[in-house]
């Protein structure tokens, strides 16, 4: 009873001194807002990165052969980049030499972009559009999925026609109150008929799949692109993730032999894949929960010495409350406990603020720029029980001062 007795007499000290209590509050709601707004900011991308992210850029259980790695982990020299850069360009004829590699791949896919400035119907327009001529097993590699019509096929290819599949984006902006099947539009100086509408993405890899048109990719090379016969990237699709390894050590070895490369010289040529992704947000993930506990611990640190002080300022404020009390039989350890609880219940107050506050703080990030958010129960355990420390620490020394006060002196206390 005592322990409840006590959180309401510091409840009532927080309505009582309540520019006071703000201020002691205010160091620990920071420390623990950036806690919580980071961790749930981190703990969503990673979900998002790891089933979403990764497998929409990629595809899942795929690599892709490139003319240079598009995904980068560790310190990349300028040498390195220079002889990247020397790479040659991915033929037609490779595309046969990886599909001779990987005879038992599910699906194989070419493809080549480009960036148009805008794609226009009539007195519509959206900037920024990537144009893709991708194979006929392009949509399938990739995994993305036709909820309008009907997807790309060998005919169009074959026969190099004008018809397009766009992305969610690009149907919303251009046809916000129509059906776009059918329709022509005019993108890289080009007329396409749409024939189908791509599944919206949205995240982080939104704009790969919203913002893009895909049309066949013999009608890219005969109508986009000056380069014939090159691709930008070649995906291999396999049936597991048992088989992706065996799958690349094939292709690598045999554009390798292709490409008459000595034992001792690199690669001339990248292998991009799902993992690679996975790979560098984990070392972003590692480095930012590095620095985390330290950025959060200075927080936490001036909101504590705040706590003290104004603690501190209570203790010679109630100090004849102090001796009044000490004087009708509280014992010192009454007294300590008093005040440790009143800073304890500010602290853990304190966190509790920071804990909605971050929350919400992550959710409009999430909102503003997509970045995908989580609501994560061990932060918020953690939280309340740094809460709790530091308002024991901090709440320690001003406790002890007031329980050794002699109750004589503080009822003649001025």
């Amino acid at each position: 009873m005592r322990f409840w007795e006590g959180i309401r007499l510091s409840l009532q000290q927080v309505r009582a001194q309540k520019l006071k209590s703000f201020f002691a509050l205010l160091g620990i709601s920071i420390g623990i807002t950036f806690l919580i707004a980071v961790i749930a900011i981190v703990e969503g991308i990673n979900s998002y990165v790891r089933d979403d992210f990764a497998g929409s850029l990629f595809g899942v259980n795929t690599f892709t052969v490139v003319r240079r790695p598009q995904i980068q982990t560790g310190e990349i020299d300028e040498a390195e980049r220079r002889r990247w850069r020397s790479n040659p360009e991915l033929t037609m004829r490779e595309v046969e030499i990886v599909q001779d590699a990987a005879p038992n791949a599910r699906y194989l896919a070419y493809y080549a972009s480009s960036f148009a400035g805008s794609v226009r119907y009539g007195q519509y327009e959206r900037r920024n559009v990537r144009i893709i001529g991708g194979s006929p097993e392009y949509e399938a590699v990739q995994g993305w999925k036709v909820v309008e019509g009907r997807g790309l096929s060998p005919i169009d290819d074959n026969q190099a026609l004008a018809v397009a599949v766009i992305g969610s984006q690009i149907a919303e902006r251009l046809f916000p109150t129509t059906s776009p099947i059918d329709k022509r539009i005019r993108a890289g100086g080009r007329r396409f008929r749409v024939v189908g509408v791509l599944e919206e993405q949205g995240g982080l890899a939104g704009n790969r799949r919203d913002a893009a048109i895909l049309i066949p990719f013999e009608t890219f090379q005969r109508t986009v692109t000056s380069r014939r016969l090159e691709v930008d990237g070649i995906t291999v699709k396999v049936n597991s993730a048992e088989e992706l390894e065996p799958a690349m050590a094939e292709v690598e070895g045999a554009m390798r032999t292709y490409r008459r490369l000595r034992p001792s010289q690199p690669n001339d040529f990248g292998i991009d894949t799902s993992s690679a992704v996975l790979d560098v947000w984990a070392t972003i993930n590692r480095i930012l929960m590095t620095a985390l506990p330290g950025l959060v611990g200075i927080s936490l640190v001036v909101g504590g010495i705040v706590i003290m002080n104004i603690m501190l300022l209570s203790v010679t404020d109630r100090t004849r409350e102090i001796g009044l009390r000490k004087s009708l039989g509280a014992r010192r350890r009454d007294v300590l406990f008093q005040f440790l609880t009143e800073a304890s219940t500010l602290s853990i107050v304190g966190a509790a603020l920071g804990i909605g506050t971050g929350f919400g703080l992550a959710f409009i990030v999430e909102r503003l720029w997509s970045l995908p958010a989580a609501v994560s129960v061990p932060a918020m355990i953690v939280s309340l029980v740094l809460g709790l420390g530091v308002g024991i620490a901090s709440g320690l020394y001003p406790a002890y001062r007031a329980a050794r006060l002699d109750p004589i002196e503080a009822l003649r206390f001025e």
